[in-house]
This record gives C-alpha cells, sequence and structure tokens, in this order.
C-alpha cells in the first residue's frame, strides 16, 4: 500500500485538475481500481494511517499516537513529503523510457497498410489520421504543465511533431502520453549547411550511432506514433557527390530503425517537394516508408502535383504547413518595405491560410496518399525576433484564432466561444496608412494609431499596444519586452504614441476577449 499525504482528491489530473500534473499516479488511475467514496477513521493523519495497516479503532490508535509515537510522527513526515514528491512530479527527466517498469507503459504498434490502392495508418489496429501540429519551443517546455497538450486534445488534435532529442524529450513523451496525444519523433539529422561533411565516414557513422541511442531510448514509449529522421536535411548540397553521399546517409539512419524497432515507421521532413528531390529520395533513399514535406501556404499545392509528376508511389504528410512565410516566401514585392521590414499578415488572415491548406489540399487528397499533417507552429515561437509571424499561442499561452480554425478542420465544430478578429491588414492604420504604405514618421512626433477587431459573441475586448525595434530581442534572446513610456492612453482600440529614436520598428496590437483568447496586428515603421 502506497500512503500519500496532504493529498486530496481534486489535487489530481485524472480527477480533472487542470494545473497539477501528476503522471505516475494517472498511470494508476487508468490500470488500477479508484475508490472515490473512501473515507479516513481519523482526522490527524498518523493514526488514520495506522488505522488502515493495523484495522485497530481510531481512538485506541490515537492514544497510542499521542503517547508513543511524537518521535516516529516526525521521520514519518519527513519520508512522505520526499515521497509525495517523488509521486506527483514523475521520475527524473535523465531516466531512459525504457527502463522504466510501468506494466502499463508498453509500445504502440503503429502499421503502414494499403488496401484498395490507399494508403492508411494503423495504430493498434484502429486507423489513425494524423490531425497534428509541430510542437514549439514553448512545448517543451514545464511552466504551464501539460497546457499545450490538453489544448491540442480538447480541441481534436491527435499528434505534435518534434524536431530532435534533447533533455525534454522524455516530459513531451510523458505528457502527450497523458493527453492522449502521439508523437512523431523528430531525430536531428545534421546538415551540411550547418557544417557537416557527409565525405566523412567517421562523422557519419557517429552520428548514426548517436541516433541509435536515441531509437533504443525512446522506442518502447506508448506515446511514440512514427520517427522523422532528419528535417530540410536537403537544404543545401555543394556538390553532386555531397548530396548523393548525405541521401546514403540518411537511408542508412531508415535501415537502421527498421532493425532496432518494428513497431514504428519512418518518413524524412523536406522543403517542399520539387521533381528533382523526389528523383533522388527515389533513387537513394528505399527505406524511407513516407515522405513528409514541410511547405507554407503559397507552395502546398505544387506538393501533390510534384510527387504525381515524380510517379511517387508511397504515401506522404504534409509535416509544416501555416501562414505566408517570410522573405523569399513573401509571395508580393509589396510587403517588403523600402528599409527590409517585412509587411506581417493578420491572426485572422493568417486563419484562413490554415483553413485554405486544410481543406483544399489535405483533406481532399486523403485517399491520394495523404496520411495527415501538422500545422506551424503549436505554442509560442518568434521568427527572426518578429513576435508573432508563427505560433498558435502568445507568450503566456493564450490561443489565437488559429486554433479554432484547427479545432473546425479537426472536429467540423467551432468551439463555444471563438477569438476575436481583425479580419485585414486595412483594419490596422498608423496615421491613416497601411502597413504596405511604407509608413515614415519623424523622431520625437506624436502618432495616432488604430484597429478594428470584432468578437464573434460580442464579448468586452482589451487592447494592448507595444513597439519593439525591427528584430530587436530581449537580454535572453527572446522577443523584445516593448520600448517603455512611448504609447499613450494604451488599453483602447485608438492610441497615440511618441516616435522612439532614428530606426526600423513595429507597432503590435495584441486583442483579448473575456476568455482569453487572443488576436494580433502589426504594422512596420521607420523613424527618419
Amino acid at each position: 500500500m502506497v500512503v500519500s499525504d496532504q493529498l486530496n482528491w481534486e489535487y489530481i489530473s485524472a480527477m480533472g485538475n487542470s494545473y497539477v500534473k501528476t503522471t505516475n499516479i494517472d498511470r494508476l488511475c487508468e490500470t488500477g481500481v479508484r475508490f472515490d467514496r473512501a473515507y479516513a477513521i481519523n482526522p490527524v493523519s498518523i493514526p488514520s494511517r495506522i488505522g488502515m495497516f493495523t484495522g485497530a479503532r481510531q481512538l485506541a490508535m490515537s492514544a497510542i499516537y499521542e503517547k508513543k509515537f511524537m518521535y516516529f510522527k516526525f521521520w514519518t513526515y519527513f519520508v512522505i513529503v520526499v515521497f509525495s514528491i517523488c509521486l506527483l512530479f514523475g521520475c527524473s527527466k535523465e531516466t531512459p523510457i525504457n527502463e522504466h517498469k510501468d506494466t502499463d507503459l508498453k509500445p504502440s504498434r503503429v502499421e503502414l497498410v494499403q488496401r484498395d490502392d490507399q494508403w492508411q495508418l494503423l495504430r493498434n489496429d484502429e486507423p489513425f489520421y494524423i490531425h497534428g501540429v509541430a510542437a514549439g519551443a514553448s512545448t517543451y517546455k514545464e511552466e504551464r504543465p501539460s497546457c499545450y497538450y490538453r489544448m491540442l486534445a480538447d480541441c481534436g488534435g491527435n499528434a505534435i511533431r518534434t524536431y530532435g532529442v534533447n533533455e525534454d524529450t522524455k516530459n513531451v513523451l510523458d505528457g502527450a502520453y497523458t493527453n492522449g496525444i502521439t508523437v512523431a519523433l523528430g531525430l536531428w539529422v545534421n546538415k551540411e549547411s550547418q557544417g557537416f561533411n557527409y565525405n566523412d565516414p567517421v562523422a557519419i557513422n557517429s552520428q548514426l550511432k548517436a541516433l541509435q541511442q536515441q531509437v533504443r531510448s525512446f522506442k518502447n514509449h506508448p506515446a511514440l506514433l512514427m520517427w522523422i529522421v532528419g528535417n530540410e536535411v536537403d537544404a543545401q548540397y555543394s556538390t553532386l557527390t555531397q548530396k548523393q553521399q548525405m541521401w546514403t546517409a540518411v537511408n542508412n539512419i531508415h535501415k537502421m530503425i527498421h532493425e532496432e524497432d518494428g513497431n514504428h515507421p519512418t518518413t524524412t521532413a523536406i522543403i517542399n517537394a520539387s521533381r528533382e528531390k523526389l528523383d533522388d529520395i527515389k533513387r537513394w533513399v528505399p527505406n524511407m516508408d513516407i515522405l513528409s514535406s514541410n511547405a507554407k501556404h503559397q507552395q502546398v499545392p505544387g506538393v501533390l502535383t510534384n510527387l504525381q509528376d515524380a510517379g511517387w508511389t508511397k504515401p506522404y504528410i504534409l509535416s509544416e504547413y501555416g501562414p505566408r512565410g517570410m522573405t523569399q516566401l513573401n509571395p508580393l514585392a509589396e510587403r517588403i518595405l523600402e528599409w527590409g521590414g517585412l509587411v506581417e499578415q493578420t491572426s485572422t488572415e493568417k486563419e484562413q491560410d490554415y483553413l485554405d491548406v486544410y481543406q483544399n489540399h489535405v483533406i481532399p487528397n486523403r485517399n491520394n496518399g495523404c496520411l495527415g499533417s501538422f500545422a506551424f507552429v503549436w505554442g509560442y515561437q518568434t521568427n527572426g525576433a518578429i513576435a508573432t509571424w508563427y505560433g498558435t499561442h502568445n507568450l503566456e499561452g493564450l490561443p489565437f484564432g488559429v486554433v479554432n480554425a484547427l479545432q473546425f478542420c479537426w472536429t467540423g465544430q467551432h468551439p463555444e466561444n471563438r477569438a476575436p478578429r481583425i479580419d485585414s491588414r486595412e483594419d490596422m492604420l498608423l496615421n491613416g496608412k497601411r502597413a504596405e504604405d511604407n509608413i515614415k514618421i519623424l523622431q520625437g512626433s506624436a502618432n495616432k494609431a488604430s484597429v478594428i477587431a470584432i468578437d464573434p459573441e460580442g464579448d468586452a475586448l482589451e487592447y494592448n499596444w507595444m513597439i519593439s525595434p525591427e528584430r530587436g530581442t530581449s537580454p535572453d534572446g527572446g522577443p523584445h519586452p516593448g520600448l517603455p513610456r512611448l504609447i499613450q492612453t494604451n488599453g483602447n482600440s485608438a492610441v497615440t504614441f511618441i516616435a522612439p529614436t532614428y530606426g526600423a520598428y513595429r507597432l503590435y496590437v495584441y486583442v483579448k476577449d473575456t476568455k482569453n483568447n487572443m488576436a494580433s496586428a502589426v504594422i512596420p515603421f521607420l523613424v527618419e
């Protein structure tokens, strides 16, 4: 019998607590019996515990306790506190999952089958279609235990992809498992563009051995869905020989995984899916089970076309999709400003991009080999120090409208309360001008900005404006917290502010409803 003191039933996440993560207790609840009508025989801890072990009456045990067990009381509480901490928060991060002895931690069995010329994933003999997201930096952290996984499950998601194994991997797998989410576990494969030499057999073998150990460590975790061997390792080649050596090394990793783990398929995530890359993969990576393609909004339509033109016969996954990308992925010249600043979509415009990709290019191709998709990127993540370009949540973990869109894609149902909307960049103005208008202002000048936000349920809205230097960062390398004392009358849909010193800046507005749903919009400007 395990006895944990100072632990009410509502403190356990298996009983509905959304703030405390009791991973190990939850596993006991799943495989054991819960007695939800049990009562203590004594309100004092030690007599109650002794009564459970001995069956003695509470009054007698209270008397013994008062007279003889004061010294025992101290050490009992000490042991209980230490044990309760271990029980509540689980094992050390460094403990490999295959060293656990939990009887319920059995590996999932994921099969790739073809029936009537249609590809399908089976997980533990049940059809499985990927309603997934890519892990953002915030989803690895424990500041909000299980928060991102619980939210993903609540809106109909069933999978999250990672990009490499690190000290947080076990937390990711455990957090996903607790909330019914699977993990497409990334294995980081080095890139030539980052200095790796694929003409060096020693380096290649060292990489293979390291990845082999990672596979052995996590292959039996029940949350594991598949292995993603590398992410955009195809980004750059210096020579044809180097390219062939790289793909051969990738193929050997796939082969190694199949030898080590017979329960999970493998894939590799490439940039887009050009005809040349597909021909190379067909030639040099025969051991890969599934092709995965990272493609931003405007690139997605070409993925299936290229697959069909290349005579691709294996299934595929859209392993990243989301809003329009930055710089070279920005298709409209007018969205690159004179000083190099980039015009960003509003959160609602991005929401529409996610909807478009899923409804027009994912689901319609389910019978054309598409096994599902991963929206980029779940949680909070900056891109080039631009705070809001990618990410389904803000820094505090509050969801933007894209989370509503994904729920509708996966379930066909909208949430009861939806995020505020800023329908277009026309709805945010600085001195009466749009973001595309190359807005320039004078140092120290007074300026006016406004935004039009609509809440679908008519909830009251809270506005928070912020000015940060273009690509500015905080001391820890994160997003810039905003320049102080510039914005006047913050909190309304319209504000005035004093222009900072010379340079390029971005004006952000965050709009929050009463249910903690978010919208955002941005205007870049230049101070002359």
